[in-house]
């Protein structure tokens, strides 16, 4: 037999291309309401609050300690609730339409799609957050505190948020488009996937690795890198 006959043939070695980073996609649920709840301008009175499928409207409620408040699929138009303090809220479907939630206290807040537009939240105290899918849009969150908290699917939409407070908080591939994060407290919180772009970030306090995998536009990165004593050449 010639040598031909007698080489070894090897099997031919497929090539694999490299995979590539997967790119991350938003995807924030909206709340699931429907159009035609009954609505009222009654707020129940007591210390456990509990409600589902109404709409209330037009009214206040300031000043006063609810040990709990539960709430589903609800509908909170004009309601003020200034220097209330909560023990604990939980929320699911749910929507604050120009509500008024200045200085509120919280010891425990948990959101499951829950809105918040155009309400006012100076100084609101939010404990220990776990949210899940949550719109702010067009609200003022000034000096409000979500220390250690954790939003999922998060969007931050036209709000103000100068000098609030996120420390250690994770911020993992939320969006804060076009807002105020001047002074903004966000040491030892995560922002990996998390869009910047568009919102001011003078003075916001955050470190290295807060950083790491966040998207943000040229502005911000020549901001960042000066904050982060990085020199550019």
């Amino acid at each position: 037999p010639s040598a031909q006959h007698n080489r070894v043939r090897y099997p031919m070695e497929t090539v694999k291309p490299a995979k590539s980073a997967k790119q991350f996609v938003f995807s924030r649920r909206a709340a699931e309401i429907p159009a035609d709840l009954p609505e009222t301008n009654l707020w129940p009175a007591g210390r456990d609050v509990e409600l589902a499928e109404q709409r209330i409207a037009n009214t206040e409620y300031t000043g006063a300690a609810i040990a709990s408040l539960r709430l589903e699929t609800v509908v909170l138009e004009r309601i003020r609730f200034t220097e209330t303090a909560f023990g604990s809220i939980t929320m699911k479907d749910v929507r604050l339409v120009n509500c008024d939630l200045a200085n509120v206290t919280c010891r425990a807040l948990d959101l499951i799609r829950v809105e918040f537009i155009n309400c006012r939240l100076t100084g609101f105290t939010g404990g220990e957050v776990a949210a899940q899918d949550v719109l702010f849009s067009e609200c003022d969150g000034r000096y409000s505190q979500f220390r250690f908290s954790r939003f999922k699917s998060a969007e931050f939409d036209s709000c103000q948020f100068e000098d609030a407070d996120f420390q250690g908080t994770d911020l993992a591939g939320s969006i804060f488009r076009n807002c105020n994060l001047r002074n903004v407290e966000m040491g030892k919180a995560k922002l990996f996937d998390a869009d910047l772009r568009g919102s001011v970030v003078e003075g916001l306090r955050v470190g290295v690795e807060g950083l790491r995998g966040a998207t943000v536009d040229a502005s911000q990165a020549m901001r960042f890198a000066l904050l982060l004593g990085i020199k550019i050449g």
